[in-house]
């Protein structure tokens, strides 16, 4: 559908809310009432509601009953607060997958799941599109022209597969589509590899981890069929009110889900976050992993502003350890998302519900149901500095002079074959080897204070003066034309391990590593991969010093010199980090994996020679980060610790302004407790 993105809906100031479930509590109208004064000595402006609440719609097939609907639509709009509306798709009523089963997911294994749980209904079925076709017209209908209604929340977080005949046969046409005959796919898949040869389209499976191409496959169509579910849910919305903003919760760096391709269907761009809170050591790398995410979410809006759709005020109820956030960083949490362009903060869950998977979740408001609690206050604090922020959301975020591509084809294509190191899972972040090695660069680049855009295959990259590429396993010769082009026209591209090795259906590039072209940019050959077990470690030796773990490719020199090399292991001598001049640019690679120190040793290499711009003109300890963000009341500065320990800042001849303070002056040094932000006019 051809439509023009209509952007975050418009009110003065930052939109601030949580997800709201009144129909859970339908039996006591005193709770809702009550929650709208909490609502209003908090700060909120608004809510997401309906997400789970099917059931409460249409309690029968066809019997839609929406007067409860109506008096939260009704209340909001006259305390001036906004609803974003959601699409209840994301849990079946039970009546519904009871009468239709087909509507239930088919495992791997073949059998159907029961009734119950939440986001499993199958993509492909033609009665659930047609349900939920059904309820969102009618949502559209009846409140289309209220008030209330500022953003159309569609579903929640789409995820999952289903193995059923349905979804079966959608992927082979899907199939069909793409290789036109069964001859090109069985090129394209290397079928003659364990006699898996196709002779009917009939004849494919949805899963076969022998075939990696299939399994590469099978994940974009996955993709696939979650867009066009969201876009069979948009249709009514879009055609009943099409001056209402559609959207979807992402979340982060889901694998299954490629957020480019989703980012060019919505209106604007929500996001999910939930960085359990750890308070042992070295608890400030998620926070930047957290900062990662976020300026993903701010690369896929095109620098404009964003929404963090759900955050806990507290502990989440799911994780392993559910620790308490300590007394800081649930501000800290907060104003990284909006440091980092968020417009948007809302939390799950407004209230606490009395049972159910959810019922010890962080919430605004406990059980207690009082306004006495630590977090309840916490919460109201944060309401009026959200307020104070205003401006803020004005303004599209400045564009950064260093961006880093993350692209989940190469994730999936590189998951799917077999032979590269797979690495332990744990954390609240994505923990492949993609992932992590796309971290490691953005956190290296963070602490030497570089400003980073996380960008996709399709951005535009002429404005950027260094490219980083970590793990780009899977080149096509159009995006091996545009590195190419990039670094010809004084661009600084830097490439790693696993660089272009295989094409668009996971065969490895002939002619040598990296392929596609790309051997003659790096000028260098890559002959053969080491995957290192977790306790071996490779030293390096030259302008960049230090070790390399997990992963170190043997690779020759065609035209580079040597930044760094091997010092260990019987290819101690063989350069593992190169530079390259090529056209009026410059390549560099780097050939192993390297642990923090000697990365950010490199990066402090590149930035001193390509002369990059710090976000601030002064050395920052570990774990401290600095972000800007333009205001209508000019540029503001936001200084996080993100450590559990106090941090001395040096400040040098400069000085510092708090942000709505102007007689708070911080000059020569300062310090910084543990998880404080600072926000300073700049």
């Amino acid at each position: 559908m051809d439509y023009q993105k209509k952007g975050i809906p418009k009110q003065t100031g930052l939109f601030y809310g949580a997800d709201y479930n009144p129909d859970q509590w339908q039996h006591a109208p005193e709770i809702l009432e009550r929650d709208i004064a909490l609502m209003k000595e908090v700060g909120v402006t608004s809510a997401s509601i309906g997400i789970f609440a099917w059931t409460a719609l249409e309690p029968q097939e066809g019997r839609y009953q929406f007067e409860w609907l109506d008096r939260i639509m009704d209340r909001f709009a006259e305390e001036g607060m906004f609803v974003f509306l959601a699409t209840p798709s994301g849990s079946k009523p039970i009546w519904l997958s009871e009468k239709y089963p087909e509507v239930r997911r088919l495992g791997i294994d073949g059998l159907r799941e029961n009734s119950g749980r939440r986001h499993n209904h199958c993509l492909s079925s033609k009665v659930y599109r047609e349900k939920t076709r059904a309820i969102n017209t009618a949502l559209a209908e009846r409140y289309g022209q209220h008030p209330a209604l500022a953003l159309w929340h569609v579903g929640n977080e789409f995820s999952g597969e289903c193995h059923c005949e349905h979804c079966r046969l959608a992927f082979q046409n899907w199939l069909k589509e793409r290789y036109h005959t069964l001859d090109a796919l069985n090129d394209a898949w290397w079928s003659a590899f364990w006699n898996h040869t196709y002779s009917d389209w009939g004849e494919i499976q949805t899963h076969d981890p022998s075939i990696d191409a299939l399994q590469l496959d099978w994940m974009r169509f996955v993709n696939d069929q979650h867009v066009l579910f969201m876009l069979n849910e948009m249709e009514p919305l879009r055609e009943l009110t099409p001056g209402i903003p559609c959207t979807t919760n992402f979340m982060g760096t889901h694998e299954s889900t490629n957020y480019w391709q989703w980012a060019e269907h919505v209106d604007c761009i929500a996001n999910d976050l939930y960085p359990l809170p750890d308070d042992r050591k070295d608890t400030w790398r998620n926070a930047i992993r957290a900062d990662f995410i976020h300026t993903m979410m701010r690369g896929m809006s095109g620098g404009k502003p964003w929404m963090l759709m759900e955050c806990s005020p507290s502990s989440v109820n799911w994780g392993g350890i559910n620790q308490l956030k300590r007394p800081g960083v649930h501000r800290q949490e907060v104003l990284q998302a909006v440091a980092n362009g968020a417009s948007t903060v809302h939390y799950f869950q407004w209230r606490k519900g009395r049972g159910g998977f959810e019922k010890y979740h962080g919430a605004v408001v406990d059980h207690e149901g009082s306004n006495r609690s630590r977090v309840f206050q916490d919460c109201a604090a944060i309401g009026a500095e959200l307020k104070s922020l205003a401006p803020l959301g004005e303004h599209d975020c400045p564009t950064a002079e260093v961006a880093l591509l993350y692209d989940w084809e190469s994730r999936w294509a590189l998951k799917s074959s077999k032979g590269p190191k797979v690495l332990k899972e744990e954390g609240p972040f994505a923990s492949d080897l993609y992932s992590e090695t796309c971290f490691d660069h953005y956190e290296a680049l963070t602490q030497n204070g570089l400003s980073v855009d996380v960008v996709s295959t399709k951005s535009d990259l002429s404005h950027y003066k260094v490219l980083v590429l970590p793990a780009l396993y899977f080149v096509e010769d159009a995006l091996a034309s545009r590195i190419r082009a990039f670094v010809e026209k004084g661009g600084n591209v830097v490439g790693t391990y696993l660089t272009a090795y295989v094409d668009s259906s996971n065969r490895c590039h002939l002619g040598g590593f990296p392929g596609a072209g790309l051997r003659e940019v790096f000028g260098i050959w890559n002959e053969e991969l080491d995957n290192l077990h977790d306790e071996t470690r490779v030293i390096l030796e030259g302008e960049v010093q230090g070790v390399a773990r997990d992963l170190a490719e043997r690779i020759h020199l065609e035209g580079a010199s040597t930044l760094a090399q091997a010092a260990s292991e019987f290819y101690a001598g063989h350069p593992l980090v190169t530079h390259m001049d090529y056209g009026e640019g410059s390549a560099c690679y780097i050939a192993a994996r390297l642990e923090m120190p000697a990365l950010c040793a490199f990066y402090q290499h590149l930035r001193e020679k390509v002369g990059l711009e710090r976000t601030v003109a002064c050395d920052l300890p570990q774990g401290v980060v600095f972000r800007k963000r333009k205001s209508a009341d000019g540029t503001l500065g936001f200084l996080f610790n993100y450590t559990r320990e106090t941090k001395r800042i040096g400040l040098g001849e400069g000085k510092w302004f708090a942000f709505g303070e102007p007689e708070t002056i911080y000059a020569g040094s300062l310090e910084l407790a543990p998880y404080a932000t600072l926000t300073l006019r700049l």
